[in-house]
């Protein structure tokens, strides 16, 4: 007890200066003026920069899907420039950022379709054929899917179309 009794004897012989105020209380005020005020301030902003951060994201998901289109285009771009008989193999994403997509090739784009969203694509002028060499309006890929894309030729004694490139767009294993 003697050891507490001396910490409380220098305690009370140290002066502690405490913060003076005058006679109106302006030092009180003050901090809360200013405390409002800051208060006020992120009120105002919090909303903002969530709005930015959310535009952020959404602007990030809209580009993955563009580029997936940009992607597929190129491909087919790339297959139908080159001679009769090329093929690529092109793997689809499993899905854009947790969300499944669908992708349609027609003649002229290639449109990604996800969260009610469309990202197109464009593509230099081709015809779309299936398996059996008979002309297709569009196809649909899907994710997760293995496809190759393969340049052919079409021969059509019932439309007279005979030796006309085409593109040939089939699912295959992985």
């Amino acid at each position: 007890m003697k050891f507490t009794w001396n910490i409380s004897k220098y305690l009370n012989k140290i002066k502690i200066k405490r913060l003076s105020m005058d006679s109106k209380g302006i030092i009180n005020i003050e901090l809360l003026f200013c405390t409002l005020i800051v208060i006020l301030l992120l009120i105002v902003n919090l909303p903002m920069i969530e709005n930015s951060l959310n535009s952020n994201i959404e602007i990030y998901e809209n580009s993955k899907g563009r580029i997936l289109a940009n992607h597929i285009a190129d491909s087919i771009n790339e297959v139908n420039s080159n001679e009769y008989g090329f093929r690529k193999k092109i793997k689809m994403p499993e899905s854009i950022d947790g969300n499944f997509y669908t992708i349609i090739v027609n003649d002229k784009e290639a449109i990604v379709e996800f969260n009610n969203k469309k990202g197109k694509s464009a593509i230099n002028p081709i015809r779309l054929v299936d398996s059996s060499n008979r002309s297709i309006e569009n196809i649909e890929l899907y994710n997760g899917r293995t496809y190759l894309i393969e340049k052919t030729l079409i021969n059509d004694n019932e439309t007279d179309t005979i030796n006309q490139s085409s593109i040939l767009i089939r699912q295959v294993s992985n």
